[in-house]
């Protein structure tokens, strides 16, 4: 089959009319179009579908969300960063200890290190020291005084309430623990070290301790508390952990105890999806997820861990990435405008077309071939159509198969332009003007050969004539002689004007015999011969 080659530039234009509200259905966008005009429509109106409805035009900028506040609108680059915030926002609840049996308190003691059994340790065993975001145990650092009662806190939302602050119960009763006045002993959780993210062990040097503390008189800060208040008690308590809002247990809003026990094993959130199940997650407020971390990426795969979906991190190297996976067997879009805002690339690995990555041009890269092909017919068309006399749909490629037969036989398998350049050849046109003379610088008797310096025989006229050896003489030759049209007849008997020499040679320098004489007349003004050959 040959090769169909167009200029983007000249040859293909843009659509004539826009349409974006065509609904989707295999019918609309798939069987009914005919033109890369319809293609082009149903994928706008895909994009209209995409930008919320066709309500609005395909090229239309996108909504700024204003249900409850005034949000900012997001494409997909800006959803990424605000759903990646959402779900790695940091939110504080307190993780029980139970079963911990932290104690018996010594007499007068005011706080307690963590050093006995390993269940004594928080449940999430990652320090977050101090001011920070780290995901862990939230403590205050104390390195260089440790095993001393102390009030050092991690500030919180007021003096009452800082981010070290754990809630402590009796582990035999599960009651609060209160001093002689009826207030609530809670437990200031330290660390003898400083470095954030260390790991709290129960020896040295990666301890932490509770330093026993409640309201003090006019409830507006914290004291220590008073000795003796916690003697022989032991105890179990619950710390501040910091969490990502998409790390946290199911139950986690259920009290501000309800945290698992440390020793039971850590809830993940395979359990949350477990227990969710299909209901969905109603959201009403805006949400974000941030990748990070350079490269890192958010994935869906399938039930063979192969990727199906993702959203990869490469702002440092410009390369972030929303990727469907190889194992994705068929992307069913049925959006019902697509709006591409920036380039198209098809078939990357193969032979790949670019729609778009040079403005307004369809083409493929390196030296891929380009079929453009109707499974139906081929039709081409441009705006110029509109408005035109024209009535078809456009200028269809061919009609019947009965015309592919018949340009292979005038042609052969060849090009559009090797066939013009056939077509354009057989209707070619010579003109040649000779003046009487020559070499024999004579006048030319009637029925004389007249022939120019490149013939076989006499050299008569200045110059060569037109080869007519392919052709017919009284058809296809006009001569003429001082500018009078001549009459050509196929020989000497026939006794029109002019007629053909029978020799092949002198034919194909444009010879030929007059019935009458042509005259030199010193070279002064000779007569003038004018031939022109057709094809």
């Amino acid at each position: 089959m040959s090769r169909s080659l167009f200029d983007q530039d000249t040859q293909v234009h843009k659509s004539g009319a826009y349409d974006d509200t065509i609904a989707p259905s295999l019918a609309n966008w798939e069987t009914n179009p005919t033109s890369l005009e319809d293609d082009l429509n149903a994928l706008r109106s895909m994009g209209s579908l995409h930008l919320d409805g066709q309500a609005g035009d395909w090229y239309g900028d996108l909504n700024i969300p204003t249900t409850l506040d005034t949000g900012t609108k997001r494409g997909i680059n800006s959803l990424n960063t605000d759903l990646h915030a959402n779900e790695r926002k940091r939110i504080l609840r307190r993780r029980q200890v139970v079963g911990a049996d932290v104690g018996p308190i010594a007499t007068n003691a005011q706080h307690v290190v963590l050093d006995g059994a390993a269940t004594e340790l928080p449940g999430n065993t990652t320090a977050a020291v101090g001011a920070v975001t780290t995901l862990g145990t939230i403590v205050a650092s104390i390195a260089g005084s440790f095993d001393a009662a102390s009030l050092v806190e991690v500030v919180g939302g007021d003096a009452l309430t800082p981010k070290n602050l754990c809630k402590i119960a009796d582990s035999a009763s599960g009651d609060i623990i209160t001093d002689g006045s009826g207030r609530e002993v809670h437990g200031l959780l330290q660390s003898e070290f400083a470095g954030d993210g260390t790991t709290i062990t129960v020896t040295t040097p990666n301890r932490v301790q509770l330093s026993f503390v409640v309201h003090n008189a006019t409830n507006d800060d914290l004291e220590l508390v008073a000795a003796g208040v916690m003697d022989g008690l032991t105890i179990d308590y619950s710390p501040v952990e910091r969490y990502a809002f998409e790390d946290i247990p199911e139950h986690a809003w259920l009290s501000d105890t309800d945290f698992i026990d440390a020793g039971a094993g850590a809830v993940d959130r395979q359990d949350v999806y477990n227990n969710q199940g299909i209901t969905p997650v109603d959201v009403t407020t805006n949400s974000v997820l941030d990748l990070e971390a350079a490269g890192i990426y958010w994935e869906i795969r399938d039930d063979l861990e192969a990727r199906l979906f993702a959203i990869i991190e490469g702002s440092a190297g410009g390369t972030s990435t929303v990727q469907f996976g190889a194992a994705v067997d068929v992307f069913n879009n049925d959006a019902i405008t697509n709006d591409f805002a920036g380039d198209l690339k098809v078939d990357t690995g193969g032979t790949e077309i670019d729609i778009g990555v040079t403005a307004g041009a369809i083409e493929t890269t390196g030296t891929d071939d380009l079929m453009v092909r109707g499974a139906g017919e081929l039709y081409f068309d441009d705006g110029n159509q509109t408005g035109s006399t024209w009535a078809q749909d456009g200028i269809k490629l061919s009609e019947t198969t009965a015309e592919w037969d018949a340009f292979e036989a005038a042609f052969g398998e060849v090009s559009l332009l090797n066939a013009i350049v056939q077509a354009v050849g057989a209707v070619t046109r010579c003109k040649a003007v000779a003046a009487v003379g020559g070499a024999a610088a004579a006048d030319i008797p009637a029925n004389t050969l007249i022939e120019g310096p490149g013939g076989p025989g006499t050299d008569n006229i200045s110059a060569d004539l037109c080869d007519y050896d392919a052709l017919t003489f009284v058809d296809d030759v006009d001569l003429f002689i001082n500018g009078a049209l001549q009459w050509n007849g196929p020989n000497a008997a026939a006794n029109n004007d002019v007629y053909p020499s029978v020799v092949s040679a002198e034919r194909q320098v444009g010879a030929f015999y007059c019935e009458y004489g042509l005259k030199y007349r010193g070279g002064i003004e000779p007569d003038v011969i004018t031939m022109i050959a057709w094809g």
